[in-house]
């Protein structure tokens, strides 16, 4: 028990530091970020920005969300491959349904099993079922998949769905024979 509350408290020390040295190195303006954790239940996150509050969020992920969606990010094929995955599969879910979808996609990149890169994941046949093109890339709902996209292939994030790597929507039945270990709001995960 001891062993798990240090784990769990190890990985969220590390997962701030981690968001603080993204801001830190995404924007200038940004340098001056601190991140003090306020006592709760919620593990909430207070950042200041040059010395002024910024509002506390309800959840550690939503505050990592919102400050990693404010950082500018550098033109990359399989982060926009992988947001455009998280928008297309999970956009109406809450923000831990849409990471673990990410995750996923990561672990098989990982994998090289499905492909080469997460594009090569995305795109092998039979796998994903959207077409690029029709994706809404002005929208508060892709910013929010871009980030979500970037948490999940950074690792700022523990992995929602514990090394899972394919997940179906909650409404099917394909009767895998994988191992399952999660559903995450409108998604089930196997490894």
């Amino acid at each position: 028990m001891v062993a798990k509350a240090i784990r769990t408290i190890t990985q969220q020390a590390a997962r701030l530091i981690a968001a603080a040295m993204l801001l830190a190195v995404a924007s200038p303006a940004l340098a001056e970020t601190s991140l003090p954790i306020l006592p709760g239940e919620d593990d909430r996150v207070v950042a200041t920005i040059s010395g002024q509050p910024a509002p506390a969020t309800a959840s550690g992920l939503a505050n990592l969300v919102q400050m990693v969606a404010a950082a500018p990010a550098a033109a990359d094929a399989d982060l926009d491959c992988l947001a455009t995955a998280v928008w297309f599969e999970s956009r109406g879910e809450a923000l831990e349904g849409q990471l673990a979808v990410a995750q996923a996609v990561v672990n098989r990149a990982q994998s090289g099993r499905w492909g080469k890169g997460v594009c090569g994941v995305i795109k092998a046949p039979r796998q994903f079922n959207f077409v690029a093109a029709r994706v809404q890339r002005g929208t508060a709902t892709f910013t929010i998949a871009m980030a979500v996209a970037r948490i999940a292939m950074q690792g700022l994030w523990h992995d929602i769905a514990e090394g899972a790597h394919s997940f179906h929507a909650a409404r099917l039945n394909p009767r895998w024979r994988l191992t399952r270990v999660a559903r995450v709001g409108n998604h089930v995960f196997y490894r």
